[in-house]
């Protein structure tokens, strides 16, 4: 099986936003974080009648919502940077992955180079509505657009032969 992967903006935009929410899960630390200063706020409302204690309520209130709120603006722009930086618009060929169902070995190549992965050492492949994604390790991944694949249910049966259960995940 040859898939040839053409990006655009739309689809790498979209994995951006699975890594960060889904896969590498980035929000949960800035979400306790608010939550924390938030009750910590509340506690400090209800004991008004101390003397200070409002304003420490406001003070932590802002900060739990404010300084989470400028982490996923700056996430959210440096996203929208690495986007214009892929130059994808308009789509380009950006890799070419091979496999077979015989093959232990995937094998990806763009126009510099060609590398080989054992299935065996693949990280993790996710199945999403609009794309599969294929990671070799945590921080690597290949985007395969559902809107690319002649049969995306063919390709993601391929995948699964290969991977463990515990290694795939279909979220759709």
């Amino acid at each position: 099986m040859t898939i040839q992967v053409y990006l655009n903006e739309s689809h790498f935009w979209q994995f951006l936003i699975f890594n960060f929410l889904k896969h590498l899960k980035l929000y949960i630390r800035p979400v306790i974080f608010a939550s924390i200063l938030t009750v910590s706020a509340i506690i400090c409302f209800l004991m008004y009648q101390v003397e200070g204690a409002v304003l420490l309520g406001t003070i932590l209130l802002v900060t739990g919502l404010g300084m989470p709120m400028v982490y996923f603006a700056s996430v959210f722009f440096s996203l929208k940077k690495q986007v214009r930086l892929q130059n994808l618009d308009p789509p380009r060929l950006v890799y070419t992955l091979q496999f077979s169902e015989d093959s232990e070995v995937l094998k990806i190549s763009n126009d510099k180079e060609l590398a080989s992965y054992r299935w065996q050492d693949v990280f993790h492949a996710y199945y999403e509505d609009e794309s599969i994604y294929l990671f070799i390790t945590k921080d690597r991944a290949f985007l395969l657009p559902c809107a690319l694949l002649e049969d995306r249910d063919k390709v993601w049966k391929s995948i699964t032969a290969k991977l463990p259960v515990d290694r795939c995940s279909r979220h759709h």
